[in-house]
C-alpha cells in the first residue's frame, strides 16, 4: 500500500510536481543507503505492517489526487511553467493546455531518469482531478471529506503549496475532522519550475542524489496533524445532537465519556464551554453550544459522508466533477 498525495492546484503545475519530485529523490536516495531518506519514509507503511503485508519500500506514491478548476482541468486556460532539467517542457508563453498534461509529461522524464540510476520506482496507479469552484470553500470542503472518508484505510499526504488559500484551508479543516491524513507538508520555490529549482540537475549517480536528499530534507517542511483528537470529539458531538437518536441535551456522564476516550479528563470540559462547543443548562446538563449550530452547515453533510468507505464509491459519487488520466508514458 503506497501513499495517496492530495494536492490542490492552480495554474501552476509546479506546484505538485516539485514536492513530488523530492519525494522520488529521496526514494532513490532511500534504496541507495542514506539515512536521512530511509527516517524520512520511516513510518510509512505501518497500516500494512499491521495488517500482515509489508511494502518493499514504503512511501512510494501510488495515487495522485488534484483539485482545480474546470477550466485547468478541461484545457481552457493558459498555464505557467517551464523546466531547466528536461529540454522541450516549457509554457513561458502560457499556451491553453489541460494541467494533466505537464504533469504527466514531465514525471516520466524524471522517472526515466532516476530509473536509470538502477533503484525501484513504482509509479502510481491513477492521477484524480477534481473539478471545484476555487473560491468556495464549502464545495471544496465537501469534496475533500468525501474523498477523505473514501480512503481513510491508505496511507494519506496533504501538500498545501498548491491551489487558493480556500481549497487549502478546506483540504486540512476536512482532514483534521476527518483523521485521515497523516502528514501535511509544504516545500517552497519562487519559480513557476517544474522541478525543484534549488537543485541544479537530475542527480545522475549517488553522490549527486546524496546531495539533493540532503538539500530536499533541508527545506522539506512538515506540520502535525491537526487538532488530533479534537476533530472526533466535535464530531461525536455532531452526532449526537444532530442524529436520529439525538437529543437538544447531553448529559455531563456522556461528555466525560467522549473526552475519556480520547484521552482527555473533566479538566477539558471548560475548553469545550468557551470554545462554543456546548453550553452549560446546570450542573450536570448541558446543549449545543453557538460553534455546533453553526458548524452543522459544514459538517453535517459531513456525517452522511461517513458512508463512502472505498474510492470506488467516492468515484461514483463524485460523477462529472471527476477526471481520472493514466499515467502513461
Amino acid at each position: 500500500m503506497g501513499v495517496y498525495h492530495v494536492s490542490g492546484l492552480g495554474l501552476s503545475p509546479g506546484a505538485l510536481t516539485m514536492p513530488l519530485t523530492a519525494v522520488y529523490i529521496l526514494q532513490a536516495a532511500a534504496q541507495m543507503g542514506h539515512n536521512g531518506a530511509r527516517d524520512f519514509f520511516r513510518l510509512s507503511g505501518e497500516a500494512g505492517k499491521r495488517s500482515g503485508s509489508r511494502e518493499k519500500h514504503p512511501g512510494m506514491p501510488e495515487v495522485v489526487i488534484v483539485f482545480d478548476t474546470p477550466e485547468a482541468i478541461d484545457g481552457k486556460l493558459r498555464l505557467t511553467y517551464d523546466s531547466r532539467w528536461f529540454r522541450g517542457l516549457s509554457n513561458m508563453r502560457q499556451r491553453e493546455e489541460p494541467i494533466h498534461r505537464p504533469i504527466v509529461k514531465y514525471l516520466c522524464r524524471l522517472w526515466d531518469c532516476l530509473e536509470g540510476l538502477g533503484v525501484e520506482l513504482k509509479r502510481p496507479k491513477h492521477l484524480y482531478l477534481v473539478k471545484v469552484n476555487r473560491q468556495d470553500f464549502d464545495e471544496v470542503f465537501d469534496r475533500a471529506t468525501t474523498l477523505f472518508y473514501g480512503i481513510r484505510r491508505k496511507e494519506v499526504w496533504v501538500n498545501l503549496i498548491g491551489g487558493s488559500n480556500q481549497i487549502n484551508l478546506a483540504l486540512m479543516i476536512a482532514g483534521s475532522y476527518t483523521m485521515v491524513p497523516s502528514r501535511y507538508y509544504y516545500v517552497f520555490q519562487d519559480a513557476p519550475l517544474l522541478e525543484p529549482g534549488w537543485l541544479e540537475k537530475c542527480p545522475r549517480d549517488e553522490h549527486e542524489v546524496f546531495t539533493c536528499a540532503d538539500e530536499i530534507l533541508n527545506r522539506w517542511n512538515d506540520l502535525p496533524p491537526l487538532n488530533l483528537g479534537v476533530g472526533s470529539i466535535l464530531r461525536n458531538l455532531l452526532e449526537r445532537f444532530y442524529t436520529a437518536n439525538g437529543s437538544a441535551y447531553i448529559s455531563k456522564s456522556e461528555v466525560l465519556d467522549i473526552l475519556e476516550k480520547r484521552g482527555y479528563t473533566e479538566k477539558f470540559i471548560p475548553k469545550l464551554i468557551e470554545a462554543g462547543y456546548i453550553t452549560p443548562v446546570d450542573g450536570d446538563t448541558f446543549t449545543m453550544g453557538p460553534f455546533i449550530e453553526r458548524s452543522w452547515r459544514l459538517f453535517g453533510a459531513a456525517l452522511e459522508h461517513s458512508r463512502i468507505d472505498s474510492i470506488g464509491k467516492w468515484r461514483e459519487l463524485m460523477g462529472d466533477s471527476l477526471v481520472e488520466v493514466p499515467f502513461e508514458c
